[in-house]
């Protein structure tokens, strides 16, 4: 699945939305306006104006609608439920090259920026499923994590968030499993 600079960005940003919401452990990353600032400038939104308290709930509202697309195979119910999103945003898809660049906005003139990221994020998503990449929007494999993930390996066999972290967990636990097992 190859994933371009925008809708790319805009992926990763829901991804990064969505565990920013830890569903093991309740924490929430997203505590402040400042942290979700952080967030979104690490994925190159221009925070064009300071985020407010709407916009954190608006962010943290969408992370389980966003949620859906992952791991879900009804493919469908996630589908209806992103367009929804879409719907109630009022979402009016608009060619722009404000930048130098042709590219799609979503949401409508001056809108919020956590409007505008609700909408680039459901597009990319969307466009993800549309494009049959709906079966790459994983959820990690590794029974106490939960976090999603994005999966652009040629082959399309990533099963982990990370494979540093939970992938190393997973296959150092089936090792030691194993040894026990030889060992009894």
């Amino acid at each position: 699945m190859a994933i371009s600079d925008y809708s790319g960005r805009a992926a990763l940003t829901a991804v990064d939305l969505i565990n920013s919401y830890d569903v093991m452990t309740g924490g929430d990353g997203l505590t402040s306006e400042a942290a979700a600032a952080k967030l979104l400038s690490k994925r190159g939104w221009v925070l064009d104006r300071p985020l407010s308290d709407s916009d954190l709930k608006r962010l943290r509202d969408l992370r389980p609608r966003l949620r859906l697309a992952f791991g879900n195979p009804a493919v469908r119910k996630s589908v209806e439920a992103l367009n929804g999103v879409l719907r109630e945003l009022g979402a009016q898809p608009q060619l722009s090259d404000h930048d130098g660049s042709w590219h799609w906005h979503y949401s409508r003139p001056r809108a919020p920026l956590s409007e505008r990221v609700a909408t680039t994020c459901v597009v990319a998503l969307l466009t993800a499923i549309a494009d049959g990449g709906g079966s790459r929007l994983r959820i990690c494999e590794r029974a106490e994590c939960g976090n999603v993930f994005v999966d652009a390996s040629r082959p399309g066999s990533r099963r982990f968030c990370d494979a540093k972290g939970c992938g190393n967990r997973v296959h150092a636990s089936a090792y030691r499993e194993r040894k026990r097992q030889k060992a009894n």
